[in-house]
């Protein structure tokens, strides 16, 4: 059997070489024409597949959405726990690529995948006998914490090495050496998601 003369292209083998593009060379080199070389192809055969850049965003994420597991919510006798192991898997998906995150959290959520997470997820939270408006606030804020921590990074946020900020900033200078070889940021997304899970469970009790 003869083999093809040009590549076999499809949405999902598109979004997926997309994605090993921004992992070598940054967001900043997602272009048609640099994705369209790694493919073998020319530019206009993309499009035959892939709207634009949007619709290209639109399936990376929904690529990346995959990773996320709202059957973590039901997986557990306590609601707590199943909050606790949605909100892990949801960061660990997106905190591989930071600087993807900064655009997908900026853009309406449209993939297939994603709304198929928020309704299983919201279906989950009517099981815990949440009413739809206090669902959809747990949602926001464990958005928040996710997207949040996915992005920003503590460490990585400061460029020199903490004696360089002693003379004008010894209390940031003291937390940066406190903070050196310890994985703050891991620890900081623990205590936000045990503070939401405490006011969760209070605004639940309570009322």
């Amino acid at each position: 059997m003869a083999r093809p003369t040009k590549p076999i292209l499809s949405r999902r083998g598109i979004a997926e070489e997309a994605l090993r593009l921004v992992d070598e060379e940054g967001v900043e080199a997602l272009t048609t024409r640099k994705l369209a070389k790694r493919l073998g192809v020319e530019g206009p055969s993309l499009y035959n597949h892939i709207a634009g850049r949007d619709d290209l965003l639109d399936e990376m994420t929904g690529l990346i959405d995959e990773a996320v597991d709202p059957s973590a919510l039901t997986a557990h006798a306590d609601w707590r726990e199943g909050l606790a192991a949605f909100a892990r898997t949801y960061r660990r998906a997106f905190m591989v690529r930071p600087e993807l995150v900064a655009i997908i959290a900026s853009r309406p959520v449209r993939s297939a995948t994603a709304l198929s997470a928020y309704e299983r997820a919201f279906a989950a939270f009517e099981g815990f006998g949440w009413d739809p408006r206090f669902a959809a606030t747990v949602m926001a804020a464990i958005d928040y914490l996710v997207l949040g921590s996915a992005i920003e990074t503590f460490n990585g946020g400061f460029d020199r090495p903490a004696a360089e900020y002693e003379d004008t900033y010894p209390h940031l200078a003291a937390a940066l050496r406190a903070a050196d070889g310890v994985d703050v940021d891991d620890l900081g997304f623990e205590l936000g998601l045990a503070a939401l899970i405490a006011k969760v469970e209070a605004d639940t009790t309570s009322g």
